[in-house]
């Protein structure tokens, strides 16, 4: 099964390692915008990780953080891998 990953590249939290961020309102999703949160700010809902990954293929950015090392949710390019 694929999964989404992104290590952050720049900054004090350099070397942090991002997994999609799990919305909680409207009954919990996840975000995915085709440029980034500023200019599309709706982006689109989706309820799976495997709809993401559709996304991703398709151009789309992902809301991606890790709460556990204080990484709120940013959205970036993520690789997909096996």
């Amino acid at each position: 099964m694929s999964k989404l990953t992104y290590v952050v590249k720049r900054g004090e939290k350099t070397g942090i390692a991002l997994t999609p961020h799990w919305f909680m309102e409207d009954g919990g999703h996840f975000r995915a915008h085709k440029t980034n949160s500023r200019n599309d700010p709706d982006g689109k809902r989706v309820k799976t990780e495997a709809e993401l990954i559709e996304l991703v293929r398709q151009g789309y950015h992902v809301r991606m953080s890790n709460t556990a090392e204080g990484h709120s949710p940013s959205t970036v390019k993520p690789t997909i891998s096996a």
